[in-house]
């Protein structure tokens, strides 16, 4: 569980400081008139996978689930953030291609 909170710890940290635009993004999105709001949309993804594995483990550190119990758990908190991140992805590959 200490892996958990670690993780939700670094994404809460790396997603503040990218919503003030101070995180690495890939090459290929840098230099455009969107830059900084796709590194926004970075930013809350790792907001929306932070939040809700800080708030899990909070809940299991009184209470030890079994493992399949909590990557259950895991998974569904992480579905925001994948599906966030997947649109996000697709909208500036888009405007890449453009």
């Amino acid at each position: 569980m200490t892996l958990i909170l670690i993780v939700s710890i670094f994404d809460i940290i790396y997603g503040i400081f990218g919503l003030f635009g101070k995180i690495k993004i890939p090459e290929k999105f840098r230099g455009y008139d969107w830059t900084d709001k796709y590194t926004r949309e970075v930013a809350v993804s790792n907001l929306l996978l932070g939040i809700p594995w800080l708030v899990l483990y909070f809940a299991f550190s009184e209470y030890t689930p079994p493992l399949a119990t909590a990557v259950l758990f895991m998974v569904l908190l992480s579905l925001p953030a994948i599906v966030y991140s997947v649109f996000t992805e697709r909208k500036y590959l888009k405007l890449l291609k453009k």
